[in-house]
């Protein structure tokens, strides 16, 4: 299916999931916004995926961490549409923190680890979602197979919570947009994704496929009917059944 025509927002864009997506809905036609909190960064994308003045890229600095921020974000990216509606979002923020495990770590961390997983994408949906509630868009989260089992090391169990959190937040927004036109689904991964051209995956591990393999499944997505669902993806075999589904 192509995406020619379509408007398509990719928060956390410079990340490594978010990269492939960018460059993925490029090659399918689409309008492509690119959402970072870091301009320096949003300039290193565009040269990673070879962008060219004349493409159908944009770029919008914003980051959701709190209210005001969110706001400066939605004004920002409303710029970049230039008038655009919004067919579908991804939003693939955040990352996994790691730290002292449970009994040993503060308040304070355990507060980070949520604002960088949970908090931007509760401000994200409340920014973006209102707005394509009864379009056939949609609104597409990342988490990771963090959620489901015990972390293979102490340090990492805030991304267990966090992963968890993006999952259990897909259920509310199901809830909330059940009778809407929307759909709104997470994407859950359990295995490392290398970044563009990459044999490595974030945590220097190696890995099978970088994350333009990844992308496929996301484009399914936006192009199916899945509503109110965490798609775990287990290994690539389920990435390429779903980008066949």
């Amino acid at each position: 299916m192509s995406f020619n025509g379509k408007t398509v927002v990719v928060l956390g864009a410079t990340g490594v999931v978010g990269s492939g997506l960018c460059r993925a809905y490029l090659d399918a036609g689409a309008f492509v916004v690119a959402v970072s909190r870091s301009a320096e960064r949003l300039n290193e994308l565009k040269k990673t995926l070879s962008v060219r003045p004349t493409d159908a890229f944009a770029v919008a600095v914003g980051d959701f961490k709190d209210s005001t921020s969110t706001g400066r974000a939605q004004v920002a990216i409303d710029a970049a549409l230039a008038g655009r509606a919004i067919d579908h979002v991804i939003s693939s923020q955040g990352f996994v923190k790691f730290g002292p495990p449970p009994t040993q770590s503060t308040a304070a961390q355990l507060q980070e680890a949520l604002d960088d997983g949970l908090t931007i994408n509760f401000h994200a949906a409340k920014a973006l979602l209102p707005g394509i509630k009864q379009r056939p868009a949609t609104f597409t989260m990342v988490s990771g197979g963090l959620a489901h089992q015990p972390p293979p090391d102490p340090a990492m169990w805030m991304g267990t919570l966090k992963n968890a959190a993006v999952n259990a937040f897909t259920l509310g927004l199901a809830a909330e947009t059940a009778r809407d036109v929307v759909r709104v689904n997470t994407v859950c991964i359990h295995f490392g994704v290398a970044p563009i051209g990459g044999k490595q995956n974030q945590f220097g591990l190696p890995a099978e496929r970088d994350s333009l393999a990844l992308a496929p499944a996301f484009l399914a997505i936006a192009r199916g009917k899945q509503k109110g669902q965490v798609l775990c993806l287990n290994g690539w075999a389920d990435v390429d059944a779903l980008a066949k589904s």
